[in-house]
């Protein structure tokens, strides 16, 4: 915990605490792993209030310095009594400002139904209504967990849906009906929101069910930049409200009480295979899965020894390429030198479940973990820092690094591109095409809000194999292609093909070589700031 005072005459109350997620979820959480987001929000306190919250927190702060069983319950109990106040405060103020927005959202929402054909803006709609655009966001957020002019495109996205499936009206019509009289606009902004162009929206339609109506909703998993999806899909909906995310918050802070502990001068470090015991902070870590060499450099550690990359490391950002050289080599993931390994004689060993089949013999070495290799690299470095000592750096990291993900999300959105893209790898005789559910992948979709191609969003796993031949089937405006020494003469001889010369985003130019380990070897900060970067060169470069 930590008490301090700011610039500008703040005062901040930080409380860190860990949180893990049980295997089995009360069915009525809806789908947590959205809601884990607000636990990197902060709260204010309500004015007049500040010594009552002070108090509390420095109280826990004094019972946890006890190290003492009784002293750490106790401080779970104040821990949960902090946040009921909290919660109640905020409730309070909700409810009390809930009666004059909500009359004049309601006539917004009224506004926007009867008259999404005009050329609506914020700054009108405000004026029609006699009050603010600031009034009005705030009302639509609170409401809605979007804002009034996303509202607005949500209306009118479900009017051309019920255009396309009803009428045989030309696209350029339809356009104008529900307000873009550029159609082409009008084609990349459905296509963003909807995963397809409306030409496509509407054959699937015809061979499906011609009536069908999917409806839409808007996510708030990414505030600045929503995606409407069909609420029988994998979209998550939460009418937003700071109460509603708090409530989330609270459940899961409830239930996951797991998380590294500090007691009697030892580290409890729980993971994949129980509980492990240690005396204290390691020094020399060995990796056995070379993500975690990212990681450990992020927090200003050098592992002493770490399996090897199976693709080369040219090319690679030079402040995680240069520190590599001087790290002895362990073999693979798949086949870790143990020998060289006992040689190293290191404090802790980090592994995965590539490891599982010789778990015991490294456990016999040092004290091991096994971590969960698909995890975000945030959570990691997370838990990386609480076990090292350096729970700041990685704080600070994770600062820089969520300052830069927002700066280019927005510059994306001011943009306005809608371009649909996709990340593929040739590799073994076909297409390792990357899923909405692959790790990386997830920063292009998820974190970014780009638009995945149809093709990407119905496979199950994190991917699937396809071949050259079906590879136009995807359809994605933009392409970034994993290359490496292993498949560059694949990747070459496709070059070449017909199918690929013909695809749309060939020929436009609008397809990106990428280096594989830094997008999906050497997961962690250090490489996932290289990857925004080029995903800004990309897609903001200059038509």
């Amino acid at each position: 915990m930590r008490i301090g005072s700011a610039t500008l005459g703040y005062e901040y109350l930080i409380i860190f605490y860990k949180v893990m997620l049980p295997q089995q979820l009360p069915g009525g959480l809806g789908q947590p792993q959205h809601a884990i987001k607000q636990f990197f929000s902060s709260y204010c306190v309500p004015a007049g209030m500040e010594a009552s919250y002070r108090s509390m927190a420095s109280e826990m702060d004094k019972l946890w310095e006890q190290d003492h069983p009784m002293s750490r319950l106790e401080v779970k109990r104040q821990f949960y009594a902090f946040v009921q106040l909290l919660l109640s405060e905020l409730e309070r103020r909700e409810e009390a400002g809930r009666d004059k927005e909500e009359g004049i959202v309601t006539a917004a929402a009224r506004q926007m139904q009867a008259h999404y054909r005009e050329p609506l803006t914020l700054s009108s709609l405000a004026e029609r209504l006699g009050t603010s655009t600031r009034q009005l966001q705030r009302g639509f957020k609170a409401r809605f967990g979007h804002s009034p002019l996303e509202h607005l495109i949500g209306i009118r996205l479900e009017q051309a849906k019920v255009l396309l499936e009803e009428s045989d009206y030309p696209i350029s019509k339809i356009a104008e009906t529900v307000g873009y009289p550029d159609s082409y606009y009008f084609s990349r902004l459905f296509k963003k929101h909807c995963g397809m162009s409306p030409k496509s929206y509407r054959q699937s339609r015809l061979q499906n069910s011609p009536k069908a109506n999917t409806g839409c909703r808007i996510s708030p998993a990414l505030p600045s930049l929503p995606i409407i999806v069909p609420p029988g899909g994998n979209g998550y909906h939460q009418e937003g409200s700071v109460t509603q995310a708090f409530r989330t918050l609270l459940a899961l802070t409830l239930m996951c009480t797991g998380g590294i502990a500090h007691a009697a001068g030892k580290i409890y470090v729980p993971h994949m295979r129980g509980t492990l015991e240690l005396e204290g902070k390691p020094q020399r870590i060995a990796v056995l899965d070379y993500q975690y060499v990212d990681q450990l450099l992020a927090l200003g550690l050098r592992p002493v020894g770490s399996v090897t990359c199976n693709v080369t490391a040219a090319g690679l950002p030079a402040d995680l390429a240069a520190p590599l050289s001087g790290i002895a080599r362990l073999g693979t993931k798949e086949m870790p030198d143990l020998q060289t390994l006992k040689e190293l004689k290191p404090d802790i060993i980090l592994c995965t479940v590539f490891q599982d089949d010789c778990y015991h013999e490294l456990s016999a070495i040092a004290p091991t973990i096994m971590l969960d290799r698909n995890e975000d690299w945030r959570q990691t470095l997370l838990r990386l820092g609480m076990l090292l000592g350096r729970q700041w750096q990685a704080l600070h990291t994770l600062d820089a690094y969520n300052a830069k993900l927002d700066q280019l999300r927005r510059k994306l959105e001011a943009h306005g591109s809608s371009q649909t893209v996709a990340l593929i790898r040739p590799r073994d005789g076909s297409i390792r095409l990357h899923s909405e559910k692959h790790r990386t992948a997830r920063l292009l979709y998820d974190d970014l809000g780009l638009a995945a191609p149809p093709l990407a969003k119905m496979q199950q796993g994190t991917s699937s194999m396809i071949s050259l031949e079906a590879l136009p089937e995807l359809q994605a405006d933009r392409l970034f292609v994993l290359t490496d020494d292993t498949n560059r003469e694949q990747t070459r001889l496709y070059q070449q093909s017909p199918v690929w010369k013909e695809m749309n985003a060939v020929r436009k130019g609008q397809v990106r070589h990428c280096h594989t380990a830094l997008w999906i070897g050497y997961y962690g900060p250090i490489a996932m700031n290289r990857v925004i970067d080029e995903i800004a060169e990309t897609l903001l470069a200059p038509i």
